[in-house]
């Protein structure tokens, strides 16, 4: 991991689930993100990735992507009505924080939008 551009010290990585390896980190500021170097990392160091989540805070796109104004890295935003309810509560500025599924294709970034919180906040 600490030869990704983007990736943390890893004092910074907090292991959520120590028997599954599970483990959260903010990536380094300033530093775009990609899920595919990520995955190859992982995968170069003998372990598996089960999953991904992400959470991303920028500028909602009229196209439906979300940008970071630090990198000026997009994502695309996947579900449609949840995309269609960001867009209408987004701030004036188009600021917004997203999160959900972290996918890759090819060179994009895509977050599969989460369905809207409930009363009950997930852990």
């Amino acid at each position: 991991m600490r030869r990704l551009e983007f990736a943390p010290d890893p004092k910074d990585m907090e292991v959520t689930d120590i028997t599954s390896g599970h483990f959260v980190f903010r990536p380094r500021a300033g530093k775009a993100v990609s899920l595919t170097d990520l995955r190859r990392a992982v995968t170069k160091a003998g372990y598996e990735i089960e999953g991904t989540r992400i959470e991303v805070s920028g500028l909602l796109t009229p196209d439906g992507q979300l940008r970071d104004p630090d990198t000026g890295q997009a994502f695309h935003l996947e579900g449609e009505q949840r995309l269609r309810e960001l867009q209408s509560k987004a701030a004036a500025d188009g600021r917004t924080t997203v999160e959900g599924v972290w996918k890759a294709k090819d060179r994009e970034q895509i977050i599969s939008l989460d369905a809207p919180q409930t009363q009950e906040k997930r852990p």
